[in-house]
């Protein structure tokens, strides 16, 4: 049987990408001559099917444009050039028998390049050959359907490198961590249009797990890291958990840069963890501003402690002051990597003096959280004490003293906190509350969004929440636990707290359950602006579930997002699509006066997207 070798017969395309863009760089600094640029026209005989010739035009410098010439010769060397590697391209398309031959012409300043393209046949490639370049070791895969890559009969050069790719990351999964790729190759067999591709390997030593050894820490516990990696001593390398492990590392936020690498594999066939860490700054500090019609000015001071004991503990206090709502809170996390976790201690202090109410209170709590899928959903528990001094809209002054047990369970794998552009976000919340009033409350809500056009350069969101109260009346709940609707970050276009029942006074009531539906389409104008168009709906019942019995309020308006490196700063302009007016009989004048009237206009300032 005749073969022949064909080791560029696997060349991916990106690789003669650069080779022709080196053609071009070079025929520019041979081209810099005196006279009026050569008009060039490039055609190609011979590639009858419109794909091939399209693929050729592409990777053509000529066909492109790209670069003037003013002189001739030039221009013909540089189409010999390109000859040469546009065989190679289709050769790597696996037209192991393919030529491109130029001629040029000229006529004037008219210069005429045509390639003759004779593709041939199409090879397939019916094997697949390993061959190890060291000694035999047992463990290895002799064949690619051993090693669960799936073949197939294309020859391009893509396709075998992905292949190539499969088959390391296969050796590096089961225990060769020093496996590479020594040059693939195409032996090909005119007579039948068959090629085997050859894939020469070196493995190294099979290798186990030796010793985790860590350096560049400060203050992090080499106990913590071994937590986090569980790197079980003994058991065969795999670069898979190694990747992961490095992942998870980094997903601390407690350095600046992570290396994980394996060791020389020792005699007895074990190789060492070498983890190199370099530390973040532990503490943090971070201001915040914001601006509501509804709610005034806001600002936000937080400080933050990352790895307080030495295993990503983190100390945390943060201060937010608007007008209707000031509130203190000090937190204290525990990561459980073995869980995998963690543990949290709160403190909370509140002032509210809102329409609907006015209220002190103060809370302690713990809860213990627990994580899978790749923390994409998160089961958390707790138990929490409230004391609250509460005075009503109509003057009622009471005192709650309640034990409450929220059980939450969240879903979140979207891709960014504050600028969400895929993936999605659900929550159940179950809340038992025991004392002055006993009663349970549910909320189920979620967000998502769909990219448009290219690029995704037009988004689509939405988010939706339902919530209900069981055991209690809606004047038996305290006010701090009533459902509210309205505002920022619920139904846009309506005051806070007042998308909602309103009292004769004009006081927001709150209530038993709530529903609440955001849409918003957002166009990317640029790479720093984005123009959103939004729908806001919601309203809350004297019911125990939402019935829809009464007013559902609709909001709609339009807002700017200007992107920053912490997050976009949105902009919102909504307006109410139902204005409500509320009026009482004045005592001194017998006339109806107006006591409550919603706002035509509505402005919001915040940081990151609505949801």
């Amino acid at each position: 049987m005749a073969w022949f070798v064909r080791r560029w017969g696997v060349a991916t395309v990106t690789s003669l990408a650069l080779a022709l863009s080196a053609n071009a760089a070079a025929s520019t600094s041979i081209s810099a001559t005196q006279g009026d640029p050569l008009e060039v026209s490039v055609t190609f005989a011979g590639a009858d099917d419109p794909e091939l010739e399209k693929t050729l035009k592409a990777f053509s410098a000529l066909a492109g444009g790209g670069t003037s010439y003013s002189a001739f010769a030039p221009l013909r060397r540089t189409a010999t050039r390109e000859a040469s590697t546009l065989t190679q391209l289709l050769q790597s398309q696996g037209y192991f028998d393919a030529t491109v031959s130029p001629r040029v012409t000229r006529r004037g300043r008219t210069v005429s390049v045509t390639y003759r393209v004779r593709p041939g046949t199409r090879y397939t490639v019916d094997d697949f050959i390993i061959q190890y370049q060291d000694p035999t070791i047992s463990g290895r895969p002799q064949t690619f359907t051993a090693a669960e890559v799936t073949v197939a009969a294309d020859p391009t050069g893509e396709s075998l490198a992905q292949m190539e790719a499969a088959l390391l990351q296969h050796l590096w999964d089961t225990g060769f961590p020093s496996a590479e790729a020594l040059g693939r190759y195409v032996e090909a067999k005119p007579s039948t249009r068959t090629a085997r591709a050859i894939f020469p390997i070196r493995t190294g030593p099979r290798a186990r797990y030796g010793v985790l050894r860590v350096s560049g820490t400060e203050q992090t516990k080499t106990s913590y890291i071994e937590a986090i990696g569980q790197i079980p001593t003994g058991e065969i390398y795999n670069r898979s958990q190694i990747d992961a492990f490095r992942d998870d590392l980094g997903g601390t936020a407690l350095f600046r840069e992570v290396s994980i690498q394996p060791g020389p594999t020792a005699d007895d066939g074990t190789t060492d963890i070498l983890v190199e860490l370099d530390e973040r700054k532990r503490r943090t500090v971070g201001f915040g501003l914001s601006f509501a019609t509804d709610l005034g000015p806001g600002a936000t001071a937080t400080w933050e402690n990352r790895n307080l004991l030495g295993a990503g503990e983190t100390l945390a206090a943060a201060l937010s002051f608007t007008a209707p709502l000031q509130r203190g809170e000090l937190t204290f996390e525990k990561p459980v990597p073995r869980w995998p976790g963690s543990w949290q201690l709160s403190g909370l202090v509140e002032n509210e003096d809102t329409d609907a109410f006015e209220a002190q209170s103060a809370t302690l709590g713990g809860s213990l959280r627990k994580l899978f899928f790749d923390d994409a959903l998160t089961l958390s528990g707790g138990v929490s004490y409230s004391y609250a001094q509460i005075t009503d809209s109509d003057g009622t002054e009471e005192n709650f003293s309640t034990a409450s047990f929220p059980l939450a369970a969240l879903f979140n794998n979207e891709n960014d906190a504050l600028n969400p552009t895929q993936g999605h976000r659900a929550n159940l919340n179950i809340t038992p509350f025991v004392g002055t009033t006993s009663f349970a409350q549910v909320e189920l809500g979620g967000a998502s969004r769909i990219g448009f056009g290219r690029n995704d350069r037009t988004l689509l969101a939405a988010r939706a929440l339902v919530g209900a109260s069981f055991g209690a009346e809606r004047a038996d709940i305290p006010a701090t636990e009533r459902f509210f609707a309205g505002g920022g970050g619920s139904v846009r276009g309506y005051g806070f707290q007042e998308a909602g029942p309103i009292d004769d006074n004009g006081n927001p009531e709150g209530g038993s359950s709530i529903a609440e539906i955001n849409v918003e389409a957002r166009q990317r104008l640029t790479e720093k602006l984005q123009l959103a168009l939004f729908t806001d709906g919601g309203a809350v019942y004297d019911s125990e579930t939402p019935d829809f019995s009464g007013d559902f309020l609709v909001g709609a308006g339009a807002g700017i997002r200007y992107a920053t490196p912490v997050g976009p700063i949105r902009l919102d302009v909504a307006v109410p699509l139902t204005r409500r007016t509320i009026r009482q009989q004045s005592i001194d004048t017998g006339e109806d006066e107006v006591v409550f009237e919603d706002d035509a206009v509505h402005l919001y300032i915040a940081l990151g997207q609505p949801f």
